[in-house]
């Protein structure tokens, strides 16, 4: 042990100080940083040095032992699965959202507001059932009517269609940030083969990872690589399926449907699979979320389909039961009966079809259920294009009639009553098949088809329309419960999560005031030790000149 030994101590001490304080400089310029962890220095003793005789050891300094990221495994886990979740619910949410604003009720331009105008024009047709602008005016509010049946069709089709484009979008993401992860994965491999830890460039990584747990549910793993110095690897997989695999990625195809999955979707939607042409199967996330609402027609997670499929229910059921009792009725002179008000579905009154006719009793036997609703859920699952609904007779007994569905968009005012003459608001005839003058008892019993509880499984027509917005307010309200609660879990884990990685100024103003302090220490340690070293080099050794 020489003279020069104390250079070393604080020269060690020195170094540590100025790359503390450059770790500190660093965590303060990424203070802003999103998905920056803070780091912190590890120091170590250096090796003492032992005297002689059993004198004991002296300490030789400090080295640096490493560059340490502050970051919680699990709070990461834990955010990541909660994330997922809210973007399944969010996508729900906004979904839903625009399914409640297409139906616009209650309002005073909803279709409820609609259905009212139209039978209040039949109760002015049945008081005054011979005036023509009484007739006209029927016709222009079954116009209006119609229309608004298909505005609300057609919009519903294009917000599938926009969930359609929503879905490619988050695929591209997917697939863009997996790219960019692999990418990351070679770059930290490269950085850390001397033993390092590339840590903003995992910070990095970490940040493209959350932002992908909330597209879509993943499972992360990082596993050593097999006679590596301490390097890993990191998987990424989509319900078993690998998404990444260190630095190779699996990327997410799209491809139009041939073939709809249910009748009522859009032309040319995407269906998603892997490039080794397996279909992709996920289980949250926003992607879950929007699959769910572009394609369920059915059960719990029911989507965009379900309420296209009874708006084109009420339809064909509505205009089917109106037409039958339309075409009971007369017209005025040379009108005739057998009417129809609606373009569909059309009921031969001289012979059954296939498109409208009474069902036999052997074949609702075939699909007879507890009730009428799984009656007809029995029929429908047979036969996905048709609809069945129930008449009661005058005595009481049940008539089923099967139908050809009509879409929403479809239904139109029938050419048969671009006459005003052939709406048939009378019940009787005068001997020669017109209708009787004065006689406006077949526009009544049309007025009671709006309160008929029979007509749907959810009552009268405006009942119908009650029940179906409901279950869209539960579902919304459900979704956007959901979406909020997780955002109050998700900030509070991020919080605790922020708590531990990150920046905390304050902190920081204290570790730069500590190692300058510990810089000037060192730095006048050198400054005395080389006093000394001057003085036994220039000082000594003059004695007698």
């Amino acid at each position: 042990m020489g003279s020069f030994f104390g250079f070393n101590i604080a020269r060690s001490g020195l170094f540590a100080s100025q790359r503390a304080l450059n770790i500190t400089a660093h965590n303060v310029a990424n203070a802003n940083t999103e998905g920056y962890s803070r780091q912190r220095l590890n120091v170590v003793q250096s090796t003492p040095l032992s005297l002689p005789q059993g004198q004991g050891m002296i300490g030789s300094g400090v080295d640096t032992a490493g560059i340490e990221q502050i970051r919680d495994e699990f709070l990461d886990f834990k955010i990541r699965q909660e994330m997922t979740t809210n973007g399944e619910w969010e996508a729900r949410a906004e979904a839903l959202k625009h399914i409640e604003a297409i139906f616009n009720e209650p309002s005073e331009s909803g279709i409820r507001k609609v259905m009212d105008e139209f039978f209040a024009s039949l109760h002015e047709l049945s008081k005054n059932p011979d005036n023509l602008t009484a007739r006209a005016e029927v016709r222009q509010r079954g116009i209006a009517l119609t229309e608004t049946l298909n505005h609300m069709y057609t919009q519903l089709q294009s917000l599938q269609t926009n969930t359609d484009f929503a879905i490619e979008t988050t695929v591209n993401q997917i697939n863009g940030y997996a790219q960019q992860i692999a990418s990351l994965n070679g770059q930290i491999y490269k950085y850390e083969l001397d033993g390092n830890k590339a840590n903003d460039l995992r910070d990095q990584r970490n940040l493209l990872i959350d932002k992908l747990s909330e597209l879509v549910n993943i499972d992360v793993y990082e596993a050593p690589i097999p006679g590596s110095n301490n390097l890993s690897k990191i998987s990424i997989t989509i319900n078993g399926d690998v998404l990444v695999s260190h630095t190779k990625y699996n990327e997410i195809k799209m491809e139009r449907r041939i073939k709809l999955n249910n009748y009522c979707d859009a032309p040319n939607l995407l269906n998603l699979k892997w490039e080794n042409e397996e279909p992709l199967r996920v289980s949250s996330g926003k992607l879950k979320g929007l699959l769910d609402m572009r394609d369920n027609i059915s059960g719990s997670e029911k989507g965009i389909p379900y309420y296209m499929d009874k708006l084109n229910r009420f339809t064909t059921v509505f205009a089917a039961r109106f037409n039958m009792q339309h075409g009971k009725g007369y017209g005025l002179s040379g009108a005739g009966n057998h009417n129809q008000f609606f373009n569909g579905p059309v009921f031969n009154f001289a012979n059954f079809t296939d498109g409208f006719r009474e069902l036999t009793a052997s074949e609702i036997n075939d699909v007879k259920g507890a009730s009428d609703e799984d009656t007809i859920n029995n029929f429908e699952e047979k036969n996905p294009n048709k609809t069945i609904f129930k008449i009661k007779d005058s005595l009481g007994n049940d008539h089923w009639y099967v139908a050809d569905i009509i879409k929403a968009d479809e239904i139109s005012i029938s050419k048969d009553i671009e006459d005003l003459n052939k709406i048939a608001a009378a019940k009787y005839d005068d001997g020669s098949g017109n209708g009787l003058a004065g006689d406006g008892s077949n526009a009544e019993a049309l007025i009671e088809l709006r309160h008929d509880v029979d007509m749907f499984t959810w009552g009268s027509p405006e009942d119908f329309f009650k029940s179906a917005i409901s279950n869209l307010g539960v579902d919304a309200n459900e979704a956007v419960r959901m979406s909020e609660n997780q955002k109050v879990l998700i900030q509070q884990i991020d919080n605790k999560r922020k708590s531990i990685s990150g920046v905390s100024l304050d902190e920081e103003m204290t570790n730069m005031v500590k190692f300058q302090h510990s810089y000037n220490a060192n730095a006048r340690m050198i400054t005395t030790i080389d006093e000394m070293l001057d003085r036994i080099i220039n000082g000594m050794g003059h004695v007698g000149r």
